[in-house]
């Protein structure tokens, strides 16, 4: 019989040591969800309003408020007037910003692909199959975590 609990038990341990890993550390060296943003804004459309980047990102509107203001000083980000709604805001990134998501997605990429080959290509392909499934997966577990508080 298959035990779960141990099982998840390794994923942690595993997923504290690959914090380790020169590509994680790579994408982390963006502090507080910029990477998580810049991702979001460096997918097409290429603009979004703040309160979509709160959805996508699951954090308080507050926080992309402040997030954004961060992103804005550090020339990563522009805000203009939203032409159909004067009201509202979009936010995309300068080319600043693009270049910093580009090239540290490049390095993390080349990186991540020579572990992948050092896997051969069918664990390689085995480990992405299952990473998609689990992402999958935990979309209708959502309950269980907001249960437990996670």
């Amino acid at each position: 019989m298959t035990d779960y609990r141990a099982l998840a038990e390794k994923m942690i341990e595993l997923s504290a040591q690959l914090h380790l890993f020169p590509p994680i550390q790579q994408l982390a060296v963006f502090e507080k969800g910029t990477f998580l943003a810049l991702h979001y804004l460096s997918a097409p459309p290429k603009m979004i309003h703040p309160k979509e980047l709160s959805q996508k990102m699951a954090v308080s509107s507050a926080r992309v408020a402040a997030l954004l203001n961060h992103m804005e000083q550090e020339g990563l980000i522009v805000r203009t007037p939203d032409p159909g709604d004067s009201r509202q805001t979009i936010v995309s990134l300068t080319s600043r910003g693009e270049e910093l998501m580009e090239s540290t997605q490049s390095k993390a990429r080349e990186q991540l692909a020579e572990v992948l080959e050092s896997l051969g290509p069918e664990d390689a392909e085995t480990f992405v199959r299952i990473q998609s499934k689990i992402l999958q997966n935990v979309a209708t577990l959502k309950f269980t975590a907001a249960k437990s508080g996670l």
